[in-house]
Formats: structure tokens, C-alpha cells, sequence
């Protein structure tokens, strides 16, 4: 019998069609937000490619975790993701920035930053993906001085942030009123 081609593998797998990845006209349309049958089917999807002799990659694993973040679904997102933890499945730097977007959104900033800390430790060098998200988590959360001193202390370790980072950054200062601060940056 042949293998099965990667990609004839992953359609045998049936990913929830709110799983893949916005194309770029649907960032310009409304749609409507996953139905729960579609999370369940998601979550089905995620667990039966981790109970797989083989399982595929973290990519694969990825990209239900980050439709999940997308549709708000922090709590399910966290929870498959330990359920990877517990298989020994290595977690990749999109992994650990969604599972930081995930405890952002819950107001679990402590949480993301323990994420934070688990990059570091596997070697990976944080990207402005997530320091970015870290700083919109701070300021969400109510903390914008310390997302100004984070933001303070991240480019005092030789760390360039992009247009992005400054958007989400004055953002946050003008939605929290605290623009006066935007000198300081």
C-alpha cells in the first residue's frame, strides 16, 4: 500500500472548516462566529489527531488552537493545549503566542507571562507577535504603566518593536485616557 501524502493525510482528518486560516477577503466581511457544533467538531478533530499511533505535527495542532483564540474560546484553547502537554507534543513559538493570547483574554496576565517565562526556556527568543500581545494583555487588564514599563524595559535588552507594537501600545493609552504617556514612550 502507498503512504498517504501529507496532505491527503490531514483531509482524512476532517478539520472543522472555521479552523483554517482567514483568507483575505474574509477580513474585510462580517461572518458570523463558529456555531458550539462547530467547536465541539473542532475539539473532535483535535482530540482524535492526538490519540493518532502518529500524530501530525504541531502545525496542524496550531491552527485549532489559534481558530479557537480567534472565536474567544480561551478557556477550550488552554485546555487542548495541555492535553498536548500531557502527550509530550513540543509546542512551537505560534503555540506558545496563542496560548499567550489565550490567558491575555482571560485576564490571566500572570499566566502569560509564565508563558513567557516557558519560551525562554526552550530556547525560543520571544517575536514582537508576542511582546505585542503581552503589552495589549497588560493594558486590557488595566496595567497600562506596566505595559509602559514593559515596553521600557523590553527595548532596554536591545528588542525593536514595529508599527504594530506602537499601535497597540497608543491604543491602549488613548482608550485607558492615559495619553499623556505616550510622551514617555
Amino acid at each position: 500500500m502507498k503512504p498517504l501524502l501529507p496532505q491527503a493525510l490531514y483531509s482524512l482528518l476532517q478539520i472543522p472548516n472555521f479552523v483554517s486560516f482567514p483568507s483575505s477577503l474574509s477580513l474585510h466581511t462580517h461572518s458570523e462566529p463558529p456555531s458550539l457544533r462547530q467547536v465541539d467538531e473542532a475539539v473532535h478533530s483535535f482530540t482524535r489527531m492526538l490519540s493518532m499511533r502518529r500524530p501530525p505535527s504541531i502545525i496542524q495542532f496550531t491552527k485549532i488552537l489559534g481558530s479557537l483564540a480567534k472565536t474567544n474560546h480561551f478557556p477550550t484553547a488552554i485546555s487542548l493545549f495541555q492535553q498536548l502537554q500531557a502527550r509530550g507534543i513540543a509546542s512551537n513559538l505560534f503555540t506558545l503566542n496563542i496560548l499567550i493570547n489565550c490567558c491575555c483574554g482571560m485576564g490571566r496576565i500572570s499566566l502569560a507571562f509564565s508563558v513567557l517565562a516557558k519560551i525562554f526556556r526552550m530556547d525560543y527568543q520571544p517575536d514582537t507577535v508576542t511582546l505585542t500581545t503581552i503589552l495589549k494583555g497588560l493594558y486590557l487588564c488595566g496595567s497600562v504603566e506596566k505595559a509602559v514599563r514593559f515596553h521600557d524595559r523590553v527595548l532596554a535588552h536591545g528588542f525593536h518593536f514595529n508599527q504594530v507594537t506602537y499601535g497597540t501600545l497608543i491604543n491602549g493609552l488613548c482608550k485607558t485616557g492615559k495619553h499623556q504617556l505616550l510622551f514617555k514612550c
